[in-house]
């Protein structure tokens, strides 16, 4: 029960937090990629300003030759309509003291531009030596004519742009509408993975529910308790090699997993004889694999692999049970655990003989009515079972299982 309740606790937290942390980290990449964006922008408008208003006013001989003269109030005459001309600049003015030896040179004084220029000639080869002309532009208004309402400037705060204005963000990462946007991911994808958890979790708590009857039964014959969690990993490794994934893969997992469960309606002193059983004790032994498809049928969750059980036992001359099939018949995982079942068999404990080398079983195995595509492909690969990682879902099974 607590894990029922702890699971969807820390699902929604970590979602949460994952969610948050990645719009976060989003919303972070968006704001340095807008903020080169934003420099690019400053910096390109204030200096297509200070370029306009230079060529237009600056480098016009008649303006220069009234500096030059020292008439500088009827030179700003000339230049006083700059500020209509050019609405982001709010005011001009020209007075005595050292040019600048660029056409204009950009500082800032607190969030205001300061531009200062050179008073030149039209041909640009004459400079006024001892006056220049500046203009003053809001940085707040540059910045409201590229990005309206979406920056501010900020001296405090701000992070410093093109020419040094400092600038921050008007919306933040965690705003309301976000927060919004996180929450209906967040409850989105913890959806998904709960559906996807409780699925997965009722599955295999059916699946070692089932396992763990198959184990308490296997006690009574102790030398294999383990045969069915072997044949599930030998018959895991095979459909791998075969390539088997997904969902198909795990069923055939399941399948093997609990393909010997009707041995529970067979008495358990035929189960443990020791000797040949008589046709009476193997007409009643044929019937495990009837009993497994029913048990599963019983489950919602196992019904689809009822045929897949059913038919274990079967063989590919249809001498085996308990419909006789043949080959084109038999479902491939059929076949596959058939292979696996009769290995694990030979080479497993059993009370009534020692267990045979894997290859004495694999030389009995090529003699027997079984699918010799599969039997090749188990003794072609099998060196490579000790290096075999099962996914992290599987049961546990025998350690001979990798040390063979």
């Amino acid at each position: 029960m607590k894990r029922k309740l702890l699971v969807p606790i820390v699902v929604v937290f970590a979602t949460l937090l994952t969610v948050a942390s990645s719009f976060y980290i989003l919303n972070v990449y968006i704001d340095k990629k807008n903020a080169d964006t934003l420099d690019h922008a400053l910096k390109g408008l204030i200096d297509l300003q200070a370029s306009a208003v230079y060529n237009s006013y600056f480098a016009w001989t008649k303006l220069y030759d009234l500096a030059a003269q020292g008439n500088l109030a009827d030179a700003y005459n000339l230049a006083k309509d700059i500020t209509t001309s050019f609405p982001l600049i709010d005011s001009v003015e020209i007075d005595q003291g050292t040019p600048p030896s660029e056409n204009y040179v950009v500082t800032l004084d607190g969030e205001l531009l300061r531009i200062d220029y050179a008073i030149r000639d039209d041909d640009e080869l004459n400079t006024v030596p001892n006056t220049y002309a500046v203009t003053i532009i809001q940085a707040r208004k540059v910045l409201n004519f590229i990005a309206p309402n979406q920056y501010k400037v900020d001296p405090v705060r701000g992070r410093k742009s093109a020419y040094g204005i400092p600038i921050t963000a008007q919306a933040t990462v965690f705003s309301a509408t976000n927060i919004l946007i996180i929450c209906v991911i967040s409850i989105l994808i913890i959806w998904l993975l709960l559906q996807s958890y409780y699925k997965k979790s009722d599955f295999f708590l059916d699946t070692r529910g089932l396992e763990s009857i198959i184990y308490l039964f296997e006690q009574t014959e102790k030398a294999s308790a383990s045969h069915s969690r072997n044949v599930a990993i030998l018959a895991l490794f095979v459909g791998k090699l075969l390539k088997f994934s997904g969902k198909r893969l795990k069923n055939l997992y399941v399948a093997a997993l609990l393909h010997d469960i009707g041995k529970i309606g067979v008495p358990t002193n035929i189960i443990t004889k020791t000797g040949k059983l008589d046709s009476r004790e193997f007409t009643q032994m044929k019937q495990h694999p009837v009993i497994s498809a029913r048990i599963l049928n019983s489950f919602k969750e196992f019904d689809r692999l009822s045929d897949i059980v059913l038919h274990h036992h079967e063989r590919e001359d249809g001498s085996g049970y308990p419909e006789g099939l043949k080959s084109k018949d038999i479902p491939l995982e059929s076949k596959i655990i058939a292979v696996v079942d009769v290995f694990e068999a030979l080479v497993g404990e059993r009370p009534y003989r020692n267990p045979i080398h894997p290859s004495s079983a694999f030389e009995k195995m090529k003699q027997m009515p079984l699918d010799q595509r599969i039997v090749a492909i188990l003794v072609d690969h099998y060196g490579e079972l000790g290096s075999f990682k099962p996914p992290k879902w599987v049961l546990s099974y025998s350690p001979w299982m990798f040390s063979a």
